[in-house]
């Protein structure tokens, strides 16, 4: 049985930082798509505490990174960048 969602504690949801609007972002995309956080796991470099911790803005994604979970969530990086980018402008 999955866990229940941690939230990620924003005042008043508004992102702050790039890596909180990241977060926000690839866990709405996840869960729009169904995936779970195993599912956007890789064998050899992220493991799925590495993506509960982007999630949850308590690290932040490498050039690497950005890529692997960009290709996972079925959007090229630069949408995926894009939509960081507008997180953090409304």
């Amino acid at each position: 049985m999955p866990r229940p969602l941690r939230e990620l504690d924003l005042p008043y949801g508004v992102p702050r930082t790039p890596a909180e609007a990241f977060a926000m972002v690839v866990r709405e995309r996840r869960l729009e798509l169904g995936l779970t956080q195993s599912d956007i796991e890789d064998e050899q470099s992220f493991d799925r505490s590495y993506i509960s911790k982007l999630e949850l803005a308590k690290r932040v994604p490498d050039l690497k990174a950005i890529f692997h979970i960009a290709g996972k969530l079925r959007l090229p990086p630069h949408e995926l960048v894009r939509r960081v980018e507008d997180r953090l402008t409304t």
